[in-house]
């Protein structure tokens, strides 16, 4: 097994629309932008600043923490030349929606290793993520639930409910130890939203074993190098993608879609691409499931922390 000591909750987020609603049909960027400015405007206080790097409170800021995280004293790696950021939304990719006014949103956020300590802050900026609006129409959202839940379990706790400044903090955390392993010789993915894996400076086409473990394992080595216990320093990194040769791609049944989105600057806008549909493998894959499972929740290849990537894993004999 690969080693990761890496511990996450994940945050099930209910909003009911004010007004009318439109989003795109994948909103995770829209999402992730409005939390982005709430936990700003909670938490900065140097807001002359143009960006985090350079301020002082950086390494003590939630949202310096979370959005311009700084690499841990030791830690040197041409991939962490960004260090990924320790909160990630799983939003899955629909048609466009049309929320009518009494509607519910609800989606995925993922908080990781020691982001943990700044819940209470990133609960207010929940509640307060769709009161500027969201979408095409700029429709307003009231807070209505966010709870705590074990993916596999079922279990849930009650963190904040409505506008009630009273929260619950202590989430359900999960860890390696707490991931099912995958029993039998298949698996399916299930892409719920974009994938986008690189492979000779293109998106793959074909997303054969090994080229997703490679990236799983990139992606889960930097989120535990950064937000985690560190286990995965120095950890050989060639033995599991070796060994993933040997798991066949059975079928696959995927498309692309894509989606613009904003940019940094106010006119400028980029494309969003990757697959979605359903890729099966087949062999022996008990060495693979630790990361597998990560990857169902933490999400896989570019803009993971908006949604992208978001996958289901289904088991069969």
């Amino acid at each position: 097994m690969f080693p990761l000591d890496l511990p996450f909750a994940v945050l099930h987020v209910t909003l009911r629309a004010q007004d009318e609603v439109h989003l795109p049909p994948f909103p995770g960027s829209k999402l992730e932008g409005a939390f982005g400015r709430a936990l700003y405007a909670l938490a900065c206080t140097q807001t002359q600043r143009e960006t985090c790097h350079g301020c002082p409170l950086q390494t003590l800021c939630p949202y310096g923490l979370t959005y311009a995280p700084t690499l841990p004293p030791g830690v040197h790696a041409a991939s962490l030349g960004t260090p990924p950021r320790p909160v990630i939304f799983r939003v899955a990719y629909t048609e466009e929606r049309r929320l009518a006014t009494g509607d519910l949103l609800s989606f995925g956020m993922v908080v990781v290793g020691h982001a943990a300590a700044q819940l209470p802050y990133l609960l207010a900026a929940l509640r307060d993520v769709g009161r500027e609006g969201l979408g095409r129409t700029r429709g307003r959202l009231d807070m209505e639930e966010v709870q705590s839940v074990h993916p596999y379990t079922g279990m849930r706790v009650t963190l904040l409910h409505g506008d009630d400044l009273g929260v619950q903090l202590e989430p359900v955390v999960l860890g390696a130890a707490d991931l099912p392993g995958l029993g039998g010789g298949r698996v399916q993915l299930h892409l719920r939203s974009p994938l986008h894996l690189r492979v000779d400076g293109r998106m793959a086409q074909a997303l054969h074993f090994p080229v997703l473990i490679r990236a799983l394992q990139r992606r889960m080595s930097n989120l535990e190098q950064v937000h985690g216990g560190q286990h995965s320093l120095g950890a050989d990194f060639s033995a599991l993608p070796r060994l993933a040769r040997e798991i066949d791609t059975v079928q696959q049944d995927t498309w692309p879609v894509m989606q613009k989105r904003k940019g940094h600057s106010p006119h400028h806008t980029t494309s969003m691409e990757g697959l979605v549909g359903t890729v099966e493998y087949a062999g022996d894959l008990t060495p693979f499931a630790p990361l597998l499972r990560y990857g169902e929740q933490l999400g896989a290849g570019k803009w993971a922390h908006f949604g992208a990537g978001l996958y289901d894993l289904e088991a069969s004999p």
